[in-house]
């Protein structure tokens, strides 16, 4: 009786948090990662800066939304100054690393772009995550009950559906720039054809009017002359 109230349970905080009747719950169950999206102008380069305690291992993802080619340099530096990871010119990327205690700096270059600007989301969230428990401040290891077990199963599962939708909102977000980019290029191209059409009807008409134009000689005058 138990175990069907509990998966009962489960199915509807699963459908609540789908139907987005908790939106608090969502914005909090990501407190263990840190998530942005910003600008990055042209010829400019930006670093964040985020510290860590050590001992566990987390994952550092971005990706370029709008903007140029949809590419942008990233690196990461450690505390004393070396360069974890560092790529050019990618569209997005993933990286995984552990740690030690200290400032880590996540940081986007745009230098080799002249004129567009970069729109860029990146994450940093733990590989794996704290059950319910640890994140209450409760760090004592014990023997959980069939209850906050099936919490803890909810809670992983809410990070799950947290990370699928938010791929999906990335993906929405590109395709979409992407459709009002082609329609903008669409759209002046389209103007530019039919001024070339309208051009080119005007010009026709003015040839064919000239073959059908008769050309009157010229007539003389007669001169007067005096007596």
């Amino acid at each position: 009786m138990n175990t069907v109230l509990i998966e009962k349970m489960k199915m509807l905080v699963v459908f609540m948090f789908i139907l987005g009747f908790n939106s608090n719950f969502a914005q909090g169950y990501y407190s263990g990662g840190v998530a942005l999206t910003f600008e990055l102008e042209d010829k400019e380069k930006s670093c964040f800066t985020e510290t860590f305690l050590g001992g566990k291992r987390y994952v550092f993802s971005y990706q370029v939304i709008k903007g140029g080619n949809q590419d942008v340099d990233a690196w990461v530096v450690s505390p004393n100054g070396k360069i974890l990871y560092k790529e050019q010119r990618k569209e997005g990327d993933e990286f995984t690393f552990d740690p030690s205690k200290g400032d880590f700096q996540f940081c986007f270059g745009n230098q080799f772009s002249t004129i567009s600007h970069k729109t860029i989301f990146f994450d940093i969230s733990p590989e794996d995550p704290d059950s319910l428990a640890v994140e209450a401040g409760d760090k004592t290891p014990r023997v959980q009950t069939l209850t906050e077990n099936a919490c803890d199963e909810i809670h992983y599962a809410m990070r799950g559906v947290v990370e699928h939708q938010r791929d999906y909102r990335l993906k929405e977000a590109i395709g979409r720039h992407v459709a009002e980019g082609l329609n903008n290029r669409v759209f002046w191209w389209s103007i530019v054809q039919a001024f070339i059409l309208l051009a080119i009807g005007f010009g026709q008409v003015f040839i064919l009017k000239t073959f059908f134009t008769e050309k009157l000689p010229a007539q003389n005058k007669p001169v007067e002359t005096s007596t």
